[in-house]
């Protein structure tokens, strides 16, 4: 009982981070990363897929952590291949046919730009952040990110059309923080 009411406690004095990224000609930045980096690390993800159906990747944007195994299912009627130069290194997982996946490991922060050799068409984003508070915007440009202590924090921004943000700011509970985007 003691620790339940801890843990309460301490979920209690967490707050949240919402608001709203725009690109610089005022629109919303669908599908924006925004991550907020301060002193506690992130944790590798469990399971994290980007998918191959119709001759593209699903998810196109996504987010994981440092450490990652990121599994490429090949879900499409036809071969695909994984390729990306992440960060000076290079992996390449090959040409392979449906039912069959192959993975990944991202041990470092960064972005992959993840393409397919059969299909130049084909591309995706895998963003590896090392903070456990990240999200990805919806439709609205909105983003919201749950249970953050308050204090300190890095922010970082990416959209895939080049508009990025990078400022420090520190919150409180349920903070609201607005993000403009520049190129």
């Amino acid at each position: 009982m003691v620790l339940m009411l801890a843990i309460l406690s301490w979920s209690a004095k967490n707050g949240s981070l919402s608001g709203r990224v725009t690109l610089p000609n005022g629109r919303p930045a669908v599908q924006a990363i925004v991550w907020f980096s301060g002193s506690i690390r992130s944790k590798a993800l469990a399971n994290a897929m980007v998918d191959q159906r119709n001759r593209s990747f699903i998810p196109h944007v996504s987010v994981v952590t440092v450490g990652t195994k990121v599994d490429f299912p090949n879900n499409d009627i036809i071969f695909h291949n994984v390729f990306t130069e992440f960060n000076s290194t290079k992996f390449d997982l090959g040409n392979y046919p449906k039912g069959t996946k192959r993975s990944q490991v991202f041990g470092q922060t960064g972005l992959a730009v993840i393409m397919c050799s059969i299909h130049p068409d084909m591309g995706a984003y895998v963003m590896v952040v090392d903070t456990p508070y990240y999200a990805i915007t919806d439709k609205k440009g909105d983003y919201h990110i749950s249970d953050v202590p308050s204090g300190r924090y890095g922010v970082q921004v990416w959209h895939e059309s080049g508009a990025k943000a990078s400022f420090e700011t520190t919150t409180s509970d349920n903070s609201h923080i607005d993000i403009p985007l520049k190129r």
